[in-house]
């Protein structure tokens, strides 16, 4: 009886383990608050207005979007390219393709996404 309890101790330990691992990945911490079942609207797309009221709203927006929808920072830049319209959409898939033709940095932080922005809509950055 003795060597099954070692043999199940020896699998609990590797579950516990396996599950620290995975928590580890995920990024789930003990203290960390339950997932809320609360919708989190979509923020509203910036649609390349040339008007700095309207992309700083936008960037608000999808600040305030990540936080309460608990989105990981990888992903924020990707998820805001999907609200990009308009102009702001065809000027994106332009800059990534630059960004590989020239050898620039990808933009890979929502900071400098939105300094990408303010530069290229901002109306003072207009003709």
């Amino acid at each position: 009886m003795s060597v099954l309890t070692d043999v199940v101790d020896v699998k609990i330990d590797s579950l516990q383990t396996e599950v620290n691992l995975l928590r580890l990945m995920v990024g789930w911490e003990e203290d960390c608050a339950p997932m809320s079942k609360v919708k989190v609207p979509d923020p509203k797309p910036f649609c390349s207005a040339r008007s700095a009221k309207e992309l700083e709203n936008f960037c608000w927006d999808m600040e305030i979007y990540f936080q309460a929808a608990r989105i990981l920072e990888v992903e924020e830049v990707s998820i805001t390219s999907m609200y990009l319209t308009e102009d702001a959409k065809l000027w994106w898939p332009t800059r990534l393709s630059d960004d590989a033709s020239t050898n620039r940095d990808k933009i890979e932080m929502r900071d400098i996404l939105k300094k990408e922005l303010k530069d290229q809509f901002f109306p003072c950055n207009t003709s």
